[in-house]
C-alpha cells in the first residue's frame, strides 16, 4: 500500500485516552493504560534506563537502542539542541555506521526537517517518499536515499524549554504507522526528562569539579612565595578545568609589552611578547570587555579568534596580564566557560600581586639597608655582590640624587609627590635604584650624555611641567664612579636638594655643580654659638626687611653683585639712583657696617650664609 506523506500532529485524545496538548507541546509523560503490551513494556524499559543512570551518553544510548526495537526503524537519532541559538547537534544514534558523526552534525532552528520541528515544535510523520518533502535535509554520510519513512518528534522539557529532537528513518520497504508515531510522541517526554535529569547531574558534577579545581588552584595560590612556583601550576590546573588544549599566562611588564611567562602543555606557536601600547601609560581601565578587546588585539589582531579564550588578569583594578586558551578543534568556548575562567584569571592575579608585594617589600628592605650601608661608607660585608644584585653596577658611571618636598608644599601633598615622582623615574630612567620614603626618596641613576644632560633632561620630565609639576626639589650629584665616590654623591645631592631654595624659586632639578659658591659654604658649620659681627648685623638687617616688608638685604645683595656700581645696581632694582642712595645709608643706620670701606667678600659670603640657615631652617 502506497501512502501519501502527511504531518502528524495529534490533536485532542489519542486512541488508548492519553492527551496531548497543543498549546505547550508537552505530551504526558505517563504510561498510557491502554497501550498495547509490547509498548508499555519499552516505556517502562525507557522509565527504568532513565531511572538508573544519570550519564547523559549512556542514557540516550539506551533510549535510541530500546525505540529502535519497537520500531524497528533503521536508524534512531537524537539531537539536543546547543547555544543561544539553539541550534540542533546529532549527539546519539542507533547505528554503529554513523557513530562517527556524533558532534559533527549539525543543524540550525528551521534547517532540515529536524530543525523545522525545533522552530515549530510539532511532531512530524512522514509515511513513504522521505526525502520528496522539501524541510528533508539530504546527508549523503546517512545514506538517507534509502529512506521510506521518517518520525520526528521535538524532546520538550516539562518547564517548556526546547531540548532537542528524536527522529526515526525507515527503509524501504519498512513504513511507520501512526501507532509507531504515537509511541515516539509518547517517548519523547521521558527521553525530554532524562536529558534534563542527566544535564543537572552533569551540571552538579562539573561544578563539583570547578569547585575542587578552584581550591586547589586557591591552594597553590596562598602557598606560593615566587611567580616560578605559582604561574606553571595555575597554567597546568587551568587546562583540565576549562577542557582547553592549550593554556598561556601573560603579564605586562613595566614597559609597553605583554610577555609569556607560562604555558601549558607547551609553548606552541604562542608568541613570546607583544606590543600593548594602549596599557602602557595607564594600567587602570574602565571596564573588562575593554581589557579584553585591547589585549586581544595585541595578541591576534581581534578577540574573535575561533577556538580562542582570553581572560584579562586583574587586581584592585590594575591589568597584571592575560590567560589565554585554546581548544583543539577550534570548539568556541561557552558562556560558563568564560566565567569560570574570569575566576581563574582573578585567582592568579591575586596570587601575582601578593607575591609582588611581598616581593617588593622584600626588596625596598634589600634597596633601604643598601643605601644605608652606601651612605655611612660601610663597604664591606658584600656590599658590590648586593649592589648587582640590585640591578646597581658600580663599574657604570652613576648620579646619586635626593628628592624631598619643596618648602611650599602642604605636608599631606609631599608622600603622594614622591610615589609619583617615582613611579615616573622608573619609566623615564630605566635602571634606577631607588629608595623612598614618607619625606624623601634617594637615587642612583644611569649618568647619561657627555655632560649627564640627557639625564637631567629626563628627571626634568620625571618631575612633571607646568600644572602638573611635582612639589619636589631634586639634588643631583657629580658623575660618581665606584661605591667611594657615590656615598660622596649622596652628601653632594643632599646639599643640592637642601640649598635649593636659596638659588630657585620653585620646585626644580639642582644639580650640585649649579650651586655655585654655595657648595663650599656648605661645608661651612653654622653654629649659631660661633659669634660673627657681618652676620649678627645682616641678621637684624633681615628680621627688618620682615617686619617692614622692606628689601634691604635684597639691594646690598645686588649692590655686591654689581661691584659697587650705583648706575647697575639701580638698574638691576628698577629704583631711581637717589632711591638706591637712600637705601644704602639706611642699611649702614641699621648695621652699622661701612659699605664703602668694609670687606665685601665678607659681607658676601655672610649673607650667603644667612640664605642658607633659612634654607635649612636654622635661622
Amino acid at each position: 500500500m502506497v501512502f501519501r506523506p502527511y504531518l502528524y500532529a495529534l490533536q485532542g485524545d489519542l486512541a488508548d485516552g492519553t492527551v496531548c496538548d497543543l498549546n505547550t507541546r508537552t505530551p504526558a509523560t505517563r504510561v498510557p493504560t491502554g497501550a498495547p503490551d509490547d509498548d508499555r513494556r519499552v516505556l517502562y524499559e525507557i522509565i527504568r534506563t532513565v531511572s538508573s543512570s544519570v550519564d547523559l551518553e549512556q542514557v540516550l544510548g539506551a533510549i535510541v537502542e530500546l525505540v529502535t526495537e519497537r520500531t524497528r526503524a533503521h536508524a534512531t537519532l537524537i539531537f539536543i539542541a546547543e547555544g543561544p541559538d539553539e541550534e540542533l547537534v546529532l549527539k546519539s544514534v542507533s547505528d554503529d555506521t554513523y557513530r562517527d558523526q556524533i558532534g559533527t552534525v549539525r543543524m540550525k532552528r528551521g534547517e532540515g526537517l529536524a530543525g523545522w520541528v525545533a522552530k515549530h515544535r510539532e511532531p512530524v510523520f512522514i509515511a513513504e517518499n522521505a526525502l520528496q518533502d522539501p524541510r528533508v535535509k539530504y546527508f549523503p554520510e546517512f545514506e538517507e536515499e534509502q529512506y521510506q519513512s521518517i518520525v520526528s518528534v521535538p524532546l520538550i522539557a516539562p518547564d517548556g524549554e526546547l531540548i532537542g529532537v528524536i527522529a526515526l528513518h525507515a527503509e524501504a520497504p519498512r513504513v511507520f504507522t501512526e501507532e509507531d508515531a504515537a509511541f515516539v510522541i509518547h517517548s519523547a517526554s521521558l527521553v525530554a526528562s532524562a536529558i534534563v535529569n542527566a544535564r543537572l547531574y552533569e551540571a552538579a558534577r562539573r561544578r563539583v569539579h570547578e569547585l575542587e579545581g578552584l581550591s586547589a588552584l586557591s591552594a597553590a595560590v596562598s602557598t606560593a612565595t615566587t611567580l616560578d612556583d605559582l604561574l606553571p601550576v595555575a597554567v597546568t590546573r587551568a587546562l583540565p578545568l576549562l577542557q582547553a588544549a592549550s593554556a598561556h599566562i601573560y603579564l605586562l611588564d613595566r614597559g609597553d609589552r605583554l610577555q609569556r611567562h607560562a604555558s601549558a602543555p607547551e609553548v606552541g606557536d604562542a608568541p613570546s611578547a607583544v606590543t600593548v601600547g594602549e596599557l602602557a601609560e595607564s594600567r587602570r581601565v574602565g571596564s573588562t570587555s575593554a581589557v579584553q578587546a585591547t589585549l586581544g588585539a595585541a595578541l591576534w589582531g581581534t578577540t574573535d579568534e575561533p577556538g580562542a579564550l582570553l581572560a584579562p588578569m586583574l587586581a584592585d583594578g590594575e591589568v597584571l596580564g592575560a590567560l589565554v586558551l585554546h581548544t583543539a578543534d577550534g570548539r568556541r568556548f561557552s558562556t560558563d566557560d568564560r566565567e569560570l575562567a574570569a575566576s581563574i584569571a582573578s585567582q592568579i592575579a591575586v596570587g601575582i600581586k601578593k607575591i609582588r608585594l611581598i616581593e617588593g617589600l622584600e626588596e625596598r628592605n634589600l634597596i633601604k639597608d643598601f643605601f644605608a650601608d652606601l651612605a655611612a661608607g660601610r663597604f664591606a660585608d658584600g656590599l658590590t655582590s648586593r649592589a648587582r644584585r640590585l640591578g646597581c653596577d658600580f663599574g657604570q658611571p652613576k648620579l646619586a640624587l635626593v628628592a624631598i618636598g619643596w618648602r611650599d608644599a602642604p605636608e599631606e601633598q609631599r608622600a603622594p609627590a614622591l610615589e609619583r615622582f617615582r613611579a615616573n623615574l622608573v619609566r623615564a630612567l630605566p635602571g634606577v635604584l631607588i629608595d623612598q620614603r614618607d619625606e624623601e626618596a634617594i637615587a642612583l641613576v644611569p649618568s647619561l650624555g657627555s655632560d649627564e644632560s640627557d639625564a637631567i633632561r629626563r628627571l626634568e620630565k620625571a618631575l612633571g611641567e607646568g600644572a602638573n609639576r611635582l612639589p619636589l626639589v631634586i639634588g643631583v650629584s657629580s658623575p660618581c664612579l665606584g661605591a667611594a665616590a657615590l656615598a660622596t654623591g649622596l652628601q653632594e645631592a643632599r646639599q643640592a636638594a637642601l640649598a635649593a631654595p636659596v638659588i630657585v624659586d620653585a620646585p626644580a632639578v639642582v644639580p650640585y655643580d649649579g650651586l655655585g659658591p654655595y657648595k663650599y659654604l656648605l661645608r661651612v658649620p653654622l653654629d649659631g654659638d660661633v659669634r660673627d659681627r657681618q652676620r649678627d648685623a645682616l641678621r637684624k638687617l633681615g628680621d627688618y626687611d620682615r617686619q617692614r616688608q622692606a628689601q634691604l638685604t635684597r639691594t646690598l645683595e645686588e649692590f655686591l653683585r654689581q661691584r659697587g656700581n650705583i648706575s647697575a645696581t639701580a638698574q638691576a632694582l628698577y629704583v631711581h639712583p637717589n632711591t638706591l642712595r637712600q637705601r644704602l645709608r639706611r642699611i649702614e643706620e641699621l648695621t652699622g657696617i661701612n659699605i664703602k670701606g668694609d670687606d665685601w667678600l665678607m659681607i658676601e659670603i655672610a649673607l650667603k650664609l644667612l640664605r642658607l640657615e633659612a634654607a635649612l631652617g636654622q635661622s
